[in-house]
């Protein structure tokens, strides 16, 4: 791969990479490497990192149609894949003929449909959020956390819709253990990667990985199955996860083990609740940096909803502006950050035109790709008028931008997704003024990247508004 640019060093060792791994730097060095070398860099010996989206998306997770008719789909690097300890692999993991079986049972609970029939589950969550926030800025003039509330309310949902139960964590005001061991979890992601590379490092027993968080992943998932049995015995309509899955399970010839549908319930509640809180503590950064697209916000949801209860779904599906700031959210502040690393089948492949012989593991490195100049002009804005015809960016590459992913694995889940966003930024921000305190104005400097996003404390100080 000499004809791939990058540091010399990158491509004789993984130490590199592995350093930034550890200290959480990754995402800020691919950015510097592509500032530096172009759309196109070699950041490890056998890793190549691409944000040329509009073409290297198709190329490497795109389906195989057209001039890649026959072309073998990019199966997913491994080394960031573990698989459930139960053995049976959840759709994250799974080989193309499983994932499509399994896409064809679980698409059902994130349909459109489904997810308006869940949106009074939601709403009440949302709503809860909202009161418990109001009873904290009244009893204290002290700054809340945003990043623990917003993990609290995805959770609390995602619970409800999976087990018909919550964590909790709103009712409670803490974080659940299985949320806490969740968070721990991520962070040793990284290190997963490292031992792969450096495998004599296990020598050095905790100091590299916890094994009490691996063996704290095994308790959590028999705990998901147990939730599970509980929640299919008792044998319920209303419009959640798992009575929609259940409900389809064998439709067609799709049908799921009950271990696929524990680790696909552990799934689901990983990346139901992570993702959408990340985005939500960004997009609360971000609009509290930019008191301009802040108070155009603030406007379009106060004229438009004049009471708290007209805050609907079909509501806020029907705000322009709002939809155009969470848009430019998941550019600025993408939730899941790092590229998803496939590597190129035997015989080698051409992404976006360059030969990428085969084993060579390939992405698209989202947070780089969304912060180039070449894709998009001021990219380090936060600019919500670039999705909305603003000429001044006429001229963006849109297609380079794709948070949930490209292909037949793209995220299943966008439409609750985009649903909690939604009402959960409306809500907030119609009910609320909201203060950002000095010690939060470098938070995204100290936000670091585990795999997912390791976030600080964002302190900000809430108060009610007044209306006649």
């Amino acid at each position: 791969m000499r004809h791939i640019p990058g540091p010399k060093l990158n491509a004789l060792s993984m130490i590199p990479i592995a350093k930034h791994m550890v200290a959480g730097t990754t995402v800020r060095n691919t950015v510097k490497l592509h500032d530096k070398y172009g759309s196109v860099v070699r950041v490890a010996p056998n890793e190549v990192s691409f944000i040329s989206g509009e073409t290297a998306f198709p190329d490497i997770y795109g389906f195989r149609t057209g001039r890649l008719k026959g072309h073998q789909n990019m199966k997913k690097d491994p080394v960031w894949y573990v698989n459930p300890s139960n053995g049976a692999p959840s759709i994250l993991q799974a080989n193309d003929e499983d994932h499509t079986r399994g896409r064809r049972v679980l698409a059902h609970a994130f349909s459109e449909r489904a997810v308006a029939a869940q949106e009074p589950l939601v709403q009440r969550y949302v709503d809860q959020l909202v009161s418990r926030l109001k009873e904290a800025a009244a009893a204290s003039d002290e700054a809340q956390d945003m990043v623990k509330w917003y993990n609290w309310t995805t959770f609390d949902v995602v619970a409800d819709l999976m087990f018909g139960q919550p964590f909790g964590c709103l009712h409670d005001l803490s974080t659940h253990q299985y949320v806490e061991l969740l968070t721990q979890s991520f962070k040793s992601l990284r290190f997963l990667h490292v031992l792969a590379h450096f495998p004599w490092l296990k020598y050095l027993g905790n100091l590299v990985v916890d094994k009490n968080v691996i063996a704290k992943r095994k308790e959590y998932l028999s705990w998901v199955s147990a939730q599970v049995k509980t929640r299919t015995e008792r044998e319920t309509t209303r419009p959640d996860f798992m009575s929609l899955i259940l409900a389809n399970n064998g439709n067609k010839g799709a049908r799921l083990t009950q271990q696929e549908i524990d680790s696909n319930a552990f799934l689901l509640l990983n990346a139901g609740s992570e993702t959408t809180s990340s985005l939500l503590a960004g997009t609360t950064w971000l609009l509290l940096k930019n008191p301009r697209v802040m108070q155009k916000l603030k406007d379009e949801l106060r004229t438009k909803f004049p009471t708290y209860s007209d805050i609907t779904l079909a509501g806020v599906n029907d705000a322009p502006y709002l939809l155009a700031v969470l848009t430019e959210a998941l550019r600025c502040f993408p939730p899941v950050v790092a590229g998803f690393g496939r590597v190129v089948p035997q015989g080698g492949e051409f992404i976006s035109g360059h030969f990428i012989p085969e084993g060579t593991v390939v992405s698209v490195s989202h947070y780089a790709a969304y912060h180039s100049e070449r894709n998009f002009k001021n990219a380090d804005l936060f600019v919500p008028e670039r999705w909305m015809g603003d000429e001044e960016y006429a001229n963006d590459n849109r297609n380079a931008c794709q948070p949930f992913s490209f292909g037949p694995r793209s995220c299943l889940g966008r439409n609750l997704a985009y649903a909690e966003m939604r009402l959960i930024v409306a809500k907030v921000f119609w009910s609320f003024d909201l203060e950002l305190e000095e010690r939060s104005q470098d938070w995204l400097d100290r936000c670091r990247v585990m795999r997912f996003w390791v976030k600080p404390e964002l302190a900000v100080k809430l108060r009610d508004v007044q209306r006649e």
